[in-house]
């Protein structure tokens, strides 16, 4: 499924020469090629941003488990025990790694020793990890992380957002069953979110592309290119922007997905970072939330961006090389 541009409404004669693209898409030996939804970074004019949250990973940080909530019954299931810690800045769920130090937030799928190395561990003992911020974000906000996969040939990461209970329960509240990184309990489980996969190394399709889903259902609702393949060691810098029912994901500097939700967007919620047991080390850095608030439009606006669309256009400037108002 692909998002497209909308077409500028000042210029409808072009449709008929823009329609085959915009609908089929570009294909190449005979397979289609995802296109990003923008070669333009995030347009955050019409917004106000408020920021709600800054992490540098500069300081020491509380840590807690899921493990340590969590307990088995004599059936062998598990449930929970309590609630985190109130003073935990990060829920960790999965048995691997996941340390604040040299001003990063690392995770792995097995424990740090006592140099900051993962341990070794059975290929069946690696562990997925879901780490959890303490706040419940907004539902209209703006994401921005760096994550490096720092060298890693195989996985996946994942980011969660606007992560609640089905009905409206906390993520952490007691009457939800416990995940322990169990993939199937995030998206066909207890809990609503959308996730983004942004990247991967497990097959070179999942490494070309990015995956927005809807939760709970595991429904593909867009899809774009990754924009993170390269170099394993490469940092790469992921915002998401979230206003109402409408999602934009920006990889690198570009937009690669854009999509509405026309049914019961997702409110307010959790924010997560999952990473699959197949990574060696994932670090990230510079995570940050703003609440983002559309800024009220006129008309004397909207017919000043009109004029100016037209100025542009008979200056030969290219319609896909300019982020048209409108």
């Amino acid at each position: 499924m692909h998002d497209h541009e909308t077409l500028p409404r000042c210029f409808p004669v072009l449709l008929p020469a823009l329609l085959g693209v915009a609908l089929f898409g570009i294909t190449v030996a005979g397979q289609e090629v995802l296109r990003p939804a923008s070669a333009q970074p995030l347009d955050l004019a019409p917004y106000k941003l408020r920021r709600v949250y800054e992490n540098r990973f500069s300081r020491a940080q509380k840590i807690v488990r899921e493990e340590d909530c969590i307990e088995r019954l004599p059936d062998g299931a598990w449930r929970r025990k309590g609630k985190p810690a109130p003073d935990a800045e990060w829920i960790a769920e999965g048995w691997g790694g996941c340390a604040i130090r040299a001003g990063k937030l690392w995770v792995a799928p097995a424990r740090f020793d006592e140099h900051g190395r993962p341990g070794t561990v059975e290929p069946g003992s690696r562990s997925h990890l879901v780490v959890w911020n303490r706040r419940v974000f907004p539902g209209d906000f703006l994401l921005d992380l760096e994550m490096s996969p720092c060298g890693s040939a195989n996985g996946l990461t994942i980011v969660f957002f606007c992560a609640a209970g089905k009905d409206g329960a906390d993520l952490f509240d007691p009457s939800l069953p416990p995940r322990r990184a169990d993939y199937v309990a995030y998206h066909s489980g207890a809990i609503a979110n959308y996730t983004d996969s942004y990247w991967s190394r497990n097959t070179e399709a999942e490494s070309v592309s990015n995956r927005l889903r809807k939760n709970p259902g595991f429904r593909l609702v867009a899809e774009g290119p990754s924009l993170t393949t390269g170099p394993a060691s490469a940092t790469h810098r992921l915002r998401i922007l979230k206003v109402g029912a409408h999602i934009e994901v920006e990889i690198n500097g570009k937009v690669t997905i854009r999509w509405d939700d026309a049914e019961n967007p997702l409110a307010a919620g959790r924010i997560g970072l999952r990473s699959m047991a197949g990574v060696d080390v994932v670090a990230y850095d510079n995570f940050q939330v703003w609440q983002v608030m559309p800024i009220p439009t006129t008309n004397h606006t909207k017919a000043v961006s009109g004029i100016s669309c037209v100025f542009w256009f008979l200056r030969g400037v290219p319609v896909s090389g300019r982020q048209l108002p409108f």
